[in-house]
């Protein structure tokens, strides 16, 4: 299942580059036929085992000693994010319609080849195979930036880049240790390995280095803000949506899947990490004038929740922080949709030149209102119940000290009604603008889900509980 999903990516991504009249259509048509194989394939999915699903493991290379396999496999951690990559992958296709118009063919080619290399991300079960999935996000996602990106892209791409290529190179590193000290690359053979304390201490700092440049977590964040400015609609929502799940994927799946005493030694580091995460980017969205930068800032501190959620290595706090990369990965998808939207007819994402929006285009507005409150933790909606169980699950592992995250909350509530107020009510500032045109359906899809997973959460639970971390 997961081998016919990249198929159809690389099918659609080829056709794109060489049908000519008509890229968008191929490329709206592989990424819904992917999205619709996800949700078939989980009628097919046991929720009784906690063992890998949808599993592939083929011999790829075999060089002597050196055996990589092409090895696939999905379960509670991966297929959620799995299946929010489509999502956002197809809605991502639908906001291009308005905005890209130069080299098309080559922008919805390289849309879904990255849509493909983060599943395979997400899917891989072979060291080996993750490194060039990985790899192959960070080429896509630069191309998108580089050659589609506002005014500023080459710095911002070149910033994306060096930061990233960094963190994967210290990633190879790591991958190569464990090859040598185990003699195998198979994820899961690797996790039965028991490694002396000392040299878990070593790897998994490194993987925590690794992963907080991808999530970003302060103070390794700075490259975050210039990238989302600069990238193009779709590539912020994917950014945001998918790209900084790789960073709290990566940190449950390799850091405390492999390295689980050093994890236990290291929580408290973690979670220092994720509180001044939380704090210090909600602060920062208070000082924004542009509205991509604050989203951006917001982001940052949402991924400090998923931080502190892991931090706690208990089976609460690992729901609370896949549902949180859920849950942000739909608002912010949602968010910078509507903030491309919102440039498209305003020509700015400066604030100060944005006010009674809500009155000239009130669906872009009022879908911008109902997303913003979601994004503070509104019951109901999907970011509350991942905040609630983050912090629940803090409080019974550290105590009194988790509950400094609360700083955070009230910040983010504090930025995004003075967002709202400053920018979507009050007097008009333009009378000539509106929303004509808007594709509504793509915004309506992510909100659907947003509100299907915040009343009835026990949906995307019921998933994540077979995860075996």
């Amino acid at each position: 299942m997961i081998t016919i999903l990249l198929a159809l990516l690389l099918i659609g991504a080829f056709a794109s580059l060489f049908y000519k009249k008509n890229p968008k259509m191929v490329a709206l048509t592989a990424t819904l036929l992917v999205l619709l194989v996800l949700v078939v394939s989980l009628f097919f999915y046991s929720f009784n085992t906690t063992t890998y699903q949808f599993e592939e493991n083929v011999k790829w290379i075999d060089a002597g000693s050196i055996k990589i396999n092409y090895h696939l496999g999905i379960d509670g951690l991966s297929y959620p994010l799995i299946l929010l990559t489509a999502l956002l992958g197809f809605a991502a296709v639908l906001v291009s319609f308005r905005e890209v118009k130069d080299k098309e063919n080559s922008y919805y080619s390289f849309l879904m080849l990255l849509e493909a290399s983060i599943i395979g991300v997400f899917a891989s079960l072979d060291l080996f195979l993750f490194y060039v999935f990985w790899e192959s996000v960070l080429i896509f996602m630069f191309l998108l930036i580089l050659i589609w990106g506002l005014e500023d892209r080459k710095y911002a791409a070149m910033k994306f880049f060096i930061y990233t290529h960094v963190g994967s190179l210290v990633m190879l590193f790591i991958i190569i240790m464990l090859f040598f000290v185990s003699g195998t690359f198979s994820i899961p053979e690797l996790a039965k390995v028991s490694l002396p304390v000392p040299l878990q201490m070593i790897m998994f700092s490194l993987l925590l280095f690794v992963f907080f440049i991808k999530m970003p977590i302060v103070p390794l964040h700075t490259w975050l803000p210039d990238a989302h400015v600069q990238a193009p609609t779709a590539g912020s929502m994917m950014l945001a949506g998918v790209l900084l799940k790789m960073g709290g994927y990566g940190l449950l799946r390799l850091g405390v899947g492999l390295f689980p005493k050093a994890a236990q030694q290291l929580s408290t580091l973690m979670l220092a990490f994720g509180i001044m995460t939380i704090i210090y980017g909600a602060i920062i969205c208070l000082m924004q004038t542009n509205l991509k930068r604050l989203i951006a800032y917001s982001s940052i501190s949402h991924m400090g929740y998923v931080l502190v959620g892991i931090s706690t290595l208990s089976a609460l706090g690992f729901s609370g922080a896949i549902f949180g990369m859920v849950s942000h990965g739909l608002l912010a998808a949602l968010l910078f949709g509507l903030a491309g939207a919102i440039h498209q007819r305003t020509g700015t994402f400066e604030l100060s030149r944005m006010k009674g929006l809500a009155t000239s285009m009130p669906v872009i507005g009022w879908l911008f209102v109902v997303a913003g409150l979601g994004a503070i933790g509104l019951p109901g909606m999907t970011g509350f119940v991942a905040e609630f169980m983050v912090m629940l699950s803090a409080f019974n592992a550290f105590g009194l000290i988790a509950l400094l995250a609360l700083l955070g909350m009230i910040s983010n509530a504090a930025y995004m009604v003075l967002l709202l107020q400053k920018t979507f009510f009050g007097p008009r500032l333009n009378l000539k603008l509106n929303d004509a045109g808007i594709n509504f359906f793509p915004f309506a899809l992510l909100l659907l889900f947003v509100f299907i997973l915040g009343i009835f959460p026990k949906l995307l639970v019921a998933v994540i509980n077979t995860f075996g971390g």
